[in-house]
């Protein structure tokens, strides 16, 4: 019987320290044993560069209006920032004047006006806009008559719209002066002049953007 557990505890012995040990090395196995070199983190990816770009603004707005002569000829302006388009006009150079019936440089303006229209025709539209009027469509006829008007006069509700955009847009306020001449030229903005302007200096200026040569005496 001795024999017997003695032959059994030998075989129980490799099993017991087989289970025991669990995977894990020897004390002396491991204090001995060259400690494996830390293994490397990964470094986290780098960050992708961005651009900040700046947002595009929006455009600037576009300022429609719409004018229309006594017998009904009717075109469209448009305004944005210091660019303008004249619908129907072909003429490189335009001339928006605003002006009232009731004020006397207006009134004395308006003759050269036609003189300057006449001598111009294939490169110059002149634009007449009353503002803060309110002739009725027969009284308006007759003025034109008075002062021999063969410009192109525009008699639409929008002409006091049109007039206060383009007094706000050059700084000039509600209260703007009269007469107020602006001149554009292949759709851009040029100049604007307050009061009334001579026949000569206003042929003068239109030469100038015709770019000819004005005649000198000698």
């Amino acid at each position: 019987m001795r024999k017997l557990l003695r032959r059994m505890s030998l075989l129980l012995l490799p099993i017991l320290l087989f289970v025991g040990c669990d995977g894990k090395k020897h004390p002396a196995e491991e204090a001995n044993r060259t400690p494996p070199p830390p293994s490397a983190t990964p470094s986290p990816p780098a960050p992708v560069p961005t651009s900040h770009q700046t947002p595009t603004p929006p455009p600037p707005t576009v300022h429609r209006f719409t004018i229309r002569d006594i017998d009904g000829r009717q075109t469209q302006l448009e305004f944005q920032a210091d660019k303008a388009r004249f619908h129907r006009i072909r003429q490189p150079l335009v001339m928006i004047v605003l002006f009232a019936d009731w004020c006397p440089p207006c009134r004395g303006m308006l003759p050269y006006l036609s003189q300057l229209q006449n001598a111009n025709r294939t490169t110059l539209f002149v634009i007449g806009i009353p503002v803060r009027s309110d002739l009725d469509d027969a009284a308006l006829r007759r003025f034109m008559e008075r002062y021999d008007i063969n410009f192109f006069l525009s008699d639409h509700p929008d002409n006091d719209a049109l007039g206060n955009y383009l007094a706000r847009r050059y700084g000039l306020g509600e209260n703007y002066p009269l007469p107020l001449t602006l001149l554009y030229k292949n759709g851009k903005y040029l100049m604007h002049i307050e009061g009334a302007v001579p026949y000569e200096m206003l042929q003068n200026i239109v030469d100038q953007l015709n770019d000819k040569k004005t005649k000198t005496k000698e």
